[in-house]
């Protein structure tokens, strides 16, 4: 008899470790979150690496890098998260938030703001995965529509013109005419 509550202890702590505590998870979640926002300013996205998964980490590099291409960064501030949630599942879990971040786009080298800063509101969904001893965020998405403060979005123009430079449109050399 005492073979097997020794046994039927090893499977439960066996269990228990397959997916990550509350605290395991909120930890997660919020060194994601902090390491993503040091990626958006800085704009280097390999920040993000020890905290996501791969397919994520990918996404967040394509993110960064166009606004690099358009010669921004983004001072992304996350001002609230509240844990909504967590649910365990096949060895992992998700976990649901609401956030409340603050945007500024701001152009590289000088750090000028370029135009209209945002505060938007979130309910998201981090889903979580092991890598190695830690666990990492493998995908995120929003678990209702999110509530955007900003009006104008800025998606695209010639580079050159977050840099300084004057730039005319019209010109093939100003990014305008044919190619």
């Amino acid at each position: 008899m005492r073979a097997g509550a020794i046994v039927s202890c090893a499977a439960a702590l066996a269990c228990a470790c397959a997916s990550p505590s509350d605290r395991e998870a909120m930890e997660a979640v919020r060194s994601y979150d902090d390491a993503l926002m040091a990626a958006y300013r800085s704009g280097d996205a390999s920040l993000v690496e020890p905290f996501a998964g791969p397919d994520e980490a990918k996404k967040l590099l394509g993110l960064v890098g166009a606004k690099l291409d358009m010669g921004i960064t983004l001072d992304a501030e996350l001002v609230q998260l509240e844990v909504l949630g967590v649910e365990r599942r096949d060895g992992g879990a998700s976990v649901r938030t609401r956030e409340v971040w603050r945007y500024a786009d701001r152009k590289v080298g000088t750090g000028a703001p370029v135009g209209e800063a945002s505060e938007d509101h979130y309910e998201m969904s981090y889903r979580l995965g092991r890598s190695g001893k830690k666990w990492v965020v493998e995908e995120v998405s929003f678990a209702s529509p999110p509530k955007v403060g900003r009006k104008q979005v800025l998606v695209s123009a010639h580079p050159r013109s977050f840099h300084g430079d004057t730039v005319d449109p019209s010109s093939p050399a100003g990014g305008g005419g044919n190619p």
